[in-house]
Formats: structure tokens, C-alpha cells, sequence
């Protein structure tokens, strides 16, 4: 069962009674800020996960601790090459200086929005929502391995980036950029870049045994990218890259 009770305007002291271990009461101390019906549907949460099983968040493992664990253990086992250089970017550069001295089963949703409003200031609603998705996915792991009892992204609102109008080449414009490309050497490249709408690493990735000339075809079966100034050639990211 769980108890609240208010220790400033504004914030909320969660206690659930876990049961007895070695004779003595085991209790787990939460605080929520923000109006009371938020701290009562946590604490609701709470005993929902007590009731069910779930463990409550334990220890003092802090944001930045369970970050570089995430990135070393399932990021580097899960994730292509490209994907760890761009979450471990974001993590070092970003999360950890703004997240990572904090408690992890204290990390409340508006913490994380204090830190999109203050990363907008000099980065882009697109850029701060990506950031939003990779801290939540790290945190759907924090919440899978016990560390904390719920995903603290899921109650944070990330920014809303504009949505933007693409714009395309017209069929006239592509007549004129092929004419005046006619005579230079990479011509092959921009005639199949608009003919096909393959990306630059699958257009650099093609060889002369991907090419079908009698029926007109080609087969994405490789990407090259460039790491530290090394081009390496790999497998599509996804069965449907593989075309």
C-alpha cells in the first residue's frame, strides 16, 4: 500500500510499503512536483507494479552511469556502426551534461522538459526531438532491467518541429541539370541519382555486377560509409534497404 503527503507547495512525498525483510518494514520513498492528482496516479502506478511484481527503483545508479552502460552493452550489440557514432554523440555531448549527475529513479518528466526547452534555445525542434526518442529508448531499457519503475520520457512532451515542404526538382529542371552535366565525369552518378532516388551511400555503393543493362534494372545490395576518414562497404541497415 502507499501513503502521500505533501512537504512543500508543489511536491509530493510518494511511500510504498513493500513488506517486511528480516523482521523490519521495507518502504520506498518517492518525490513527485506538480499538482496532487499527478502524484496520486504515480503513486497508483506504484502499487500497481508492487501488485504485479514489478520492483521498485532501487540504488543510487545515476542518468549518466546507466547511459554509457546502455551505449557499451545493447547499443553496441544492437546498433550498426553509424547508429552508436550518432547516440553516443548525442549522449556525451548533450544527456550527460545537462541529465547525467542526476539519480535515475529520481529523474522526473519535468526535468527532461526543462532540458528540451533549454537545448532548443540553440538547437532545432527536430534536432531536441531526436534526442527525446534516444533518451527515451534508453530508459524503456532502465525500466525493462528494474532500474526504475517507469519511463519518465513517457509523461515528458518532446518539442514539435515544422513541418517543412520538400522541394523537388520539375521534370524540366532535371532536363536542364543533365544537359549541363552532360560532359562531366560523373554524369553516370546524377542521371541514376534522379532516376532512381537511391541515397548518396547506395549510389556509392554500387558495383558493375549490381547492374542489369538488358533489363534496365539495379540492386542496392551495399552501402559505403565513411568513418574517421575510412570508407568501408556494408550490408543495407534493413531487409528493405536490400533492393
Amino acid at each position: 500500500m502507499g501513503h502521500l503527503r505533501q512537504r512543500t507547495k508543489g511536491s509530493w512525498q510518494i511511500t510504498i510499503y513493500e513488506g517486511y525483510l528480516n523482521g523490519r518494514p521495507v518502504r520506498y520513498y518517492e518525490t513527485v512536483k506538480g499538482p496532487k492528482d499527478r502524484a496520486v496516479k504515480r503513486m497508483r502506478e506504484l502499487e500497481y507494479n508492487l501488485d504485479h511484481g514489478v520492483p521498485t527503483p532501487t540504488g543510487d545508479m545515476t542518468v549518466e552511469a546507466h547511459l554509457k552502460s546502455w551505449l557499451e552493452g545493447y547499443v553496441k550489440t544492437n546498433c550498426s556502426q553509424r547508429t552508436q557514432d550518432g547516440y553516443t554523440s548525442i549522449i556525451k555531448n548533450h544527456l550527460i551534461p545537462a541529465l547525467g549527475h542526476l539519480q535515475l529513479r529520481k529523474l522526473q518528466p519535468e526535468m527532461i522538459e526543462a532540458y528540451y526547452g533549454k537545448a532548443c534555445e540553440k538547437l532545432s525542434a527536430r534536432t531536441v526531438q531526436h534526442h527525446h526518442r534516444l533518451l527515451s529508448e534508453a530508459l524503456k531499457h532502465a525500466e525493462r532491467r528494474g532500474h526504475i519503475g517507469r519511463n519518465p520520457c513517457s509523461l515528458a512532451s518532446a518539442p514539435s518541429p515544422r513541418k517543412r515542404t520538400m522541394r523537388t526538382l520539375t521534370p524540366a529542371e532535371v532536363e536542364t541539370m543533365l544537359i549541363q552535366a552532360a560532359g562531366n565525369q560523373f554524369y553516370p552518378v546524377y542521371y541514376t541519382a534522379v532516376s532512381t532516388g537511391l541515397r548518396q551511400a547506395e549510389l556509392l555503393g554500387l558495383r558493375w555486377r549490381d547492374t542489369d543493362l538488358d533489363g534496365l534494372s539495379l540492386s542496392v545490395s551495399q552501402v559505403l560509409y565513411k568513418r574517421g576518414g575510412v570508407c568501408t562497404f556494408k550490408e543495407p541497415k534493413t531487409k528493405g534497404s536490400a533492393r
